[in-house]
């Protein structure tokens, strides 16, 4: 067989999975209390899953193993041609993340089809070098733990990149792409797609941005899209995948979830009716939405200071190491259980609920009709720190069957936050070169906000269709850590700092003997570890209630304010 001649490399993958670990993490553990047998596990959709080709016993293979355990049942298709007999311990170990039984957390897929990498970008599916357009497929997911290194020349890449982009937009087909190991500068193929969803890592050790191919894919686009709490990418990966599917089957068992007044489903080439909330932009903009932008986990990566310097801040309300933060299908879930709740412009109510998503299939209008789109919510203190995220696809012209076009449009939206007590707009995002706009705000409780969609300040007439997912937690000291990971509750403390370790932040801890009580015993250590240089090894960073590298008059006074304090300390 002659495959598309393209560089790539298998992305690492950890020999075991650790399942105990992650999905504490990432909130699955605590969403299968909550749901029991009511939890979506992928029952009804069929996979793709991509591999680069390995060497066993000098044979070529991509295949999962389908004798291993975490596949009974299951059909895995071999759509390329593997030799019998010979199997792929990094395709096993990305099955098993995937679609396996006990190991992911969509095991209700039963049916797989596996292709190797260039079988797939060539006539196996996309038809890249062909005239045609890419084939469609039962699949509603697709699984990439390997990484292309390029075409010969940027128009040819180019010309693969929106091939993809028109599958996910036209089938609504999503692709869950790996980003490279490490924070190298080579950047995966697929990865600089629009439409996909790109993955990395919790830890950050992972390839960052596009690479820079034309004036549409240019290289000042954030990558990754979401991290996960795995040690390589390849398993990073598959763990999204997986709750990709979950997600999937969600809002389409639920189709009462989709609510707009023009258009409910929408049916793609291989038959199947996709129902908005199951839709590629609502998947990605739910998961965004719903990312943790600081973690506690069990594993040893953690996010602790999300967009905190301003070098890590990208024009789209991301962070560039980490995108939109640590995947947690429970807040994703809930967004998407929640429905669909339609602007106030398209009929919608006068409030939305904390947690929802909306898909607008019309916005902008030939005439600029329908070029604004107001959701208003409410803050309480159950729900004052908000997420949103706006979604929406490259426009790609798929031309006729056997007449691929390929000609690209990418409109301009932004967001902002439009505080109605306060007669102001509090944030916004007018990024520009992307398809993704987000915030991530603290609201004052008792106050009322408008989230506003709206075209970008140099847009023109246009008609496409978006997807916006938000969610709301609680936050008592408004300083953009949730009340049930912040280590000051009820004081500002946005570095979470906490030297002593013993769970309570320097900012509200002032118990430097850790007796319970803060008493004239932690005054006089605290005098005495003024007296030591901050460079010394002697110096404990324990005194610095600042937070600011020094022990200061700063510092003295946070301890007369907190003198008398008993544990917990808040």
């Amino acid at each position: 067989m002659a495959y598309l001649a393209v560089a790539w490399a298998l992305l690492a993958l950890s020999p075991g999975i650790s399942w105990a670990d992650w999905k504490t993490d990432i909130g699955y553990d605590v969403l299968v209390e909550e749901l029991g047998d009511a939890l979506p596990n992928g029952t009804g959709l069929s996979a793709c899953q991509v591999e680069a080709a390995v060497t066993v016993d000098d044979e070529t293979t991509w295949m999962p193993d389908p004798d291993n355990t975490a596949f009974s049942g299951k059909t895995l298709n071999d759509k390329s041609g593997a030799p019998d007999g010979i199997y792929s311990s990094h395709a096993t170990s990305v099955g098993k993340l995937l679609y396996g039984d006990a190991t992911s957390m969509a095991p209700g897929i039963d049916d797989i089809d596996v292709y190797y990498a260039g079988h797939w970008l060539s006539y196996g599916y996309l038809y890249y070098g062909y005239s045609r357009q890419p084939a469609h497929s039962v699949c509603r997911v697709a699984n990439h733990s390997w990484v292309g290194s390029g075409l010969d020349d940027d128009a040819e890449t180019s010309a693969l990149l929106r091939r993809l982009d028109w599958a996910v937009d036209r089938d609504e087909f999503v692709q869950t792409v790996g980003l490279t190991n490490s924070s190298s500068t080579t950047r995966p193929l697929l990865s600089s797609a629009f439409n996909v969803i790109a993955v990395g890592r919790t830890d950050g050790s992972h390839s960052r941005g596009c690479s820079a191919v034309d004036e549409l894919y240019t290289a000042d686009r954030t990558r990754p899209d979401l991290v996960a709490p795995r040690t390589t990418t390849s398993a990073a990966t598959p763990v999204a995948g997986s709750a990709v599917a979950l997600l999937i089957q969600a809002g389409h068992d639920g189709p009462t979830l989709s609510t707009d007044p023009v258009q409910t489903s929408v049916s793609n080439r291989a038959g199947t009716t996709i129902y908005n909330a199951e839709r590629a932009e609502v998947i990605r903009a739910a998961l965004a939405a719903g990312a943790d932008r600081f973690t506690m986990n069990t594993t040893s990566a953690d996010i602790v200071d999300y967009r905190l310097d301003e070098g890590n801040q990208s024009d789209n309300g991301l962070d560039v190491r980490y995108g939109a933060g640590q995947l947690n299908i429970y807040n994703s879930y809930h967004i998407i259980a929640a429905g669909e709740q339609n602007s106030q412009e398209d009929g919608g109510s006068d409030g939305v609920e904390t947690s929802g998503f909306d898909y607008d299939p019309e916005f902008g209008g030939a005439d600029k009709s329908n070029d604004a789109a107001t959701y208003t919510l409410t803050a309480d203190a159950a729900h004052n720190l908000l997420t949103v995220a706006l979604v929406w696809h490259v426009r790609i012209d798929g031309g006729s069957g056997y007449a691929f076009d390929g000609t690209a449009t990418l409109y301009d939206l932004d967001l902002e936050l439009y505080d109605i007590t306060a007669g102001e707009v509090v944030a916004e995002s007018v990024g520009s070169g992307d398809n993704r706009e987000n915030l991530w705000v603290a609201l004052v409780p008792g106050q009322s906000y408008e989230i506003r969609v709206k075209p970008g300040s140099d847009q023109e007439a246009f008609s496409w269709d978006y997807a916006l997912a938000w969610t709301t937690r609680a936050d008592s000291d408004q300083d953009l850590i949730p009340d049930d990971v912040d280590n000051c509750r009820l004081t500002a403390n946005r570095k979470q700092t906490d030297s002593d370790g013993d769970g309570y932040g320097n900012r509200c801890d002032c118990d430097l003997d850790n007796n319970g009580v803060v008493n004239s015993n932690d005054y006089w250590r605290w005098r005495l570890f003024t007296t030591i240089d901050p460079q010394s090894e002697y110096w404990i960073e324990a005194i610095d209630f600042d937070e600011d590298g020094v022990s200061s008059y700063g510092d003295y006074i946070i301890f007369l304010n907190r003198c008398g304090d008993t544990a917990p300390f808040e």
